[in-house]
């Protein structure tokens, strides 16, 4: 089968890697494991070792094809599911853990997507560059806005380094498997409050924190007044700020908006 590039159709090919994701995940045989971009079944094959049940999902009507003639009986026992369609648009079965190599290119919805639902944990692998941002931690030059919201919905640590070459066909990058587990590492009273201020606030990264929270505060009607307990942090850069700082300046204006 043609493999495409342009579809992020880069199959994890190294058995050796493919037992370690599992063993990251450290699935038990009474838990189901939600598989995204199941693509020939190379990760499936061993995630059916272990648990209960695996459901795929998968967009490409090929690899669909592919994987009910290789996994037709565990399909008739029950044991796999198999899901035609794209993991953005369906809703999600109900599941113990996620476990996948999935499409680098839908990296960022895909995470916040799986960070709504309810699980143990995740294991995925994600494009080094994204993995090293999404667990970035504030004052170094990768931390940004996905580091942010990723801290207030989960706790992510970056396992291992994936070589380039243990995919075909050969990715531009190297690769990192990321363990995800849900927990609120702080109060968020408004998420999507909290997000349109980080989203603020790093579209104007270059410039002083308190310039960005002033233009914020100005085109959302808030008073900037309420916030005068974090001048401190205004002249810091923004990738200076930690995140519980924009979850503590968020649930401030939250407040205020609510008793107005």
């Amino acid at each position: 089968m043609r493999l495409l590039k342009q579809k992020d159709q880069h199959i994890l090919m190294d058995k050796v890697v493919l037992r370690r994701v599992v063993e990251y995940a450290e699935i038990s045989d009474d838990e189901v494991v939600l598989e995204v971009g199941s693509g020939p079944g190379n990760l499936t094959f061993e995630l059916l070792k272990r648990a209960k049940k695996v459901i795929g999902i998968e967009k490409d009507h090929r690899m669909v094809g592919m994987l009910r003639r290789k996994f037709s009986r565990e399909i008739q026992e029950r044991r796999f599911e198999l899901i035609q369609g794209d993991a953005l648009k369906i809703s999600f079965p109900e599941f113990d853990k996620f476990v996948a190599n999935i499409p680098y290119s839908i990296s960022s919805p895909l995470t916040f997507k799986l960070l709504d639902h309810k699980f143990k944990l995740a294991i995925v692998m994600y494009q080094k560059e994204f993995a090293e941002r999404l667990t970035a931690n504030a004052g170094t030059k990768k931390y940004g806005r996905l580091s942010v919201m990723a801290k207030a919905l989960c706790k992510a640590e970056i396992m291992e380094i994936v070589s380039r070459r243990a995919f075909k066909p050969i990715p531009k990058v190297d690769s990192a498997i990321v363990k995800l587990i849900p927990t609120k590492n702080f109060d968020v009273e408004d998420l999507q409050l909290f997000g349109e201020l980080v989203r603020k606030a790093f579209s104007m990264r270059r410039k002083k924190f308190g310039k960005a929270i002033e233009e914020w505060c100005e085109e959302n009607g808030v008073d900037l007044a309420i916030l005068g307990k974090f001048k401190d942090y205004f002249d810091k850069r923004p990738e200076e700020i930690e995140a519980e700082v924009f979850a503590s300046m968020a649930n401030e204006v939250s407040r205020w908006k609510s008793i107005r």
